[in-house]
């Protein structure tokens, strides 16, 4: 028997879903963009003499990234601020981003299985198992291309994941589940205050 039209969900999205979802995809772009940016901007920032602006760039990077020199690529005689693995980590991301709407269309908010992450990782993994037990040395080259599918694939986890925050609105972020079952999971009852 069919639903009352009262529980009708519509399969399209309507034009304001439509434009948060491409502004969520395009602030991701501006952010992946800037980071990669700021990475390749650490070492020009030094040789033109910005020291000050160089220090802020590596030492923000130094959370993320053991910035072991021999391990990264230079620009002008100084060394990226991150490590080439990193490198391709955030340029596959940024790669992911852009080229997202041509898989995938931005009004989905389901994520892939896992599956397709674990084989993404799987290069990178491999390259870096065999660096350590010596059976290959890996060059920069190899990191950075074996980090590339990974930061790309992340990419098709983080869009739908943010277009879904951006579609519900960050207001209900905190209210809905929140507010409609306890701390146990049990749900509260009407009328009463979470």
């Amino acid at each position: 028997m069919p639903s009352p039209i009262t529980e009708y969900v519509p399969q399209v999205a309507d034009g304001a879903t439509r434009r948060r979802a491409w502004a969520v995809w395009g602030a991701l772009v501006a952010f992946a963009a800037l980071v990669v940016g700021m990475v390749l901007g650490a070492p020009l920032a030094r040789a033109g003499g910005w020291a000050l602006l160089s220090e802020v760039l590596y030492r923000s990077f130094s959370v993320a990234c053991h910035q072991v020199p021999e391990r990264a690529f230079e620009v002008a005689g100084f060394p990226l601020a991150v490590c080439a693995r990193c490198t391709g980590l955030y340029a596959g991301a940024l790669a992911g981003f852009v080229f997202y709407p041509l898989a995938r269309t931005l009004g989905r908010t389901d994520a892939p299985t896992r599956v397709w992450l674990l084989l993404a990782a799987a290069p990178t993994t491999l390259d870096f198992a065999l660096g350590v037990t010596g059976l290959w040395e890996n060059t920069h080259w190899s990191r950075l291309l074996t980090a590339l599918p990974l930061g790309a694939a992340a990419a098709f986890y983080v869009v739908p994941g943010l277009v879904e925050l951006g579609r519900r609105g960050s207001w209900q972020l905190f209210r809905g589940r929140g507010r409609a079952r306890g701390l146990d999971g049990a749900d509260a009852a009407p009328g009463a205050r979470a």
